[in-house]
């Protein structure tokens, strides 16, 4: 079992790392809102295998950029959601949809929690830096995946506008179980960076050595 001074000091850490990462800075808020359009913009600018079905990634705050078709009209703004997405499917006859979602809580929160719990464990810097790297990438997997469930269920199966495929009932009842574990339940945006920090750098080797002060009599 790891010594108590070594846990007491990780969750001190952690928890001072959380206050600061989660806590509401604008400037943050905003430069991570901007590389999470940017991303989906890359990411799903084909959605997965239909390349007839395209999602944009706008700033909700300025929606002129997405250059719209002139009778397609914007959603109402909402509270906190900084994102629209506009959905398009070339066989739908030039149809356009519109979803709505927030960068921080779909995308900012599980990046800070995993951030969070990498620079608060108590291993060598090259180690922490190599797990960044690998739970960056995997982090934003799974970002990517919650966001491709919002847009199949909500955007691009049933009787929508732009619905490219239709999973039948077993299907719908699948992705509504997707949705419901994995983007409705804010706790899962910590669960699952713990999950990755776990198997990226969880060492009991780290946790059971001493530092120099900690032997020292």
């Amino acid at each position: 079992m790891p010594p108590p001074k070594v846990i007491l000091k990780f969750s001190g850490a952690l928890f001072l790392l959380w206050v600061v990462l989660l806590a509401p800075w604008p400037g943050i808020e905003r430069g991570y809102s901007a590389f999470f359009r940017f991303g989906g913009n890359i990411a799903l600018a084909r959605f997965w295998f239909w390349g007839d079905a395209s999602v944009r990634f706008c700033d909700a705050s300025n929606i002129g950029p997405c250059q719209l078709p002139p009778w397609a009209k914007a959603p109402p703004p909402q509270q906190e959601k900084d994102t629209v997405m506009v959905l398009e499917n070339r066989q739908a006859r030039g149809d356009i949809d519109f979803l709505r979602t927030s960068s921080r809580l779909i995308g900012y929160w599980p990046t800070a929690a995993l951030l969070g719990l990498i620079l608060a464990t108590p291993a060598p810097w090259n180690r922490k830096l190599k797990a960044l790297a690998w739970g960056l990438l995997l982090v934003h997997a799974f970002i990517l995946l919650r966001v491709s469930i919002h847009l199949a269920i909500d955007g691009f199966t049933g009787d929508k506008a732009v619905a490219i495929f239709h999973p039948g009932p077993w299907g719908v009842r699948a992705l509504g179980y997707a949705r419901l574990v994995l983007n409705d339940d804010p706790v899962v945006s910590f669960v699952v960076p713990v999950f990755i920090w776990v198997v990226l750098l969880f060492r009991p080797s780290l946790w059971a050595q001493e530092t120099p002060s900690d032997s020292s009599p």
